[in-house]
């Protein structure tokens, strides 16, 4: 699955710590952050575009409104951070710690999550387009009443994952893994799976298999 390449300047300001929090409009422009702890910092909307941000804590804070785009997150900490109503387009997450993050009434379009954590992750009534999951672990995440579009999950671990109200019609998931996945039978109609994954879900829905 192939994703739009981000816009983002091969020369970015570095910048500190101490002037983004300075800084009462909350925007990053052109930027890179290095080593910044924003761990239960009031962001209250955050404005990024055009941006790098590296190493960084930006756990158990709360990001209303925000608006990334054109943005890279590499080996960030988003452990417990709520996104309402977020505005994410064009970012990339790698590396990333996001264990309990939570993107409620969000709009994610061109987003790729690459080797993060996303267990106990939550996205709910949000609308997902062209968003790639590769080589991510979700356990026990849980999708409710989302809207998918061209969503890839490349060998991802979604064991105990929940699929509520979440349609995976064309959705292909048959290079990812898990021992058991919670979803209704009529949101699973269509989706794409191995010939193992089949046999995983008739029996996650009271078959029994036969050979013949």
């Amino acid at each position: 699955m192939k994703l739009k390449p981000l816009k983002i300047a091969s020369e970015l300001e570095v910048v500190s710590y101490e002037s983004i929090i300075e800084d009462e409009d909350q925007i990053f422009d052109g930027i890179e952050i290095n080593d910044a702890e924003f761990l239960d910092t009031d962001f209250g909307r955050l404005i990024s575009y055009n941006s790098v941000i590296k190493n960084s804590n930006l756990s158990n804070n709360e990001f209303d409104n925000a608006d990334l785009t054109d943005t890279r997150f590499v080996n960030c900490d988003f452990s417990n951070t709520v996104f309402l109503g977020a505005s994410i387009h064009n970012v990339e997450f790698v590396n990333c710690k996001m264990i309990g993050v939570s993107f409620d009434e969000s709009r994610i379009k061109n987003v790729k999550f690459f080797e993060s954590l996303l267990n106990l992750s939550g996205i709910s009534e949000s609308k997902l387009e062209n968003v790639l999951f590769e080589n991510t672990r979700m356990v026990t995440a849980d999708f409710f009443n989302n809207k998918f579009k061209n969503i890839g999950f490349e060998n991802c671990d979604l064991t105990e994952a929940r699929f509520v109200d979440t349609p995976l019609k064309g959705i292909d998931i048959s290079s990812s893994h898990f021992e058991s996945l919670s979803i209704k039978r009529e949101d699973l109609e269509g989706c794409i799976v191995s010939s193992v994954q089949a046999i995983q879900m008739a029996a996650l829905m009271g078959l029994v298999v036969k050979d013949s």
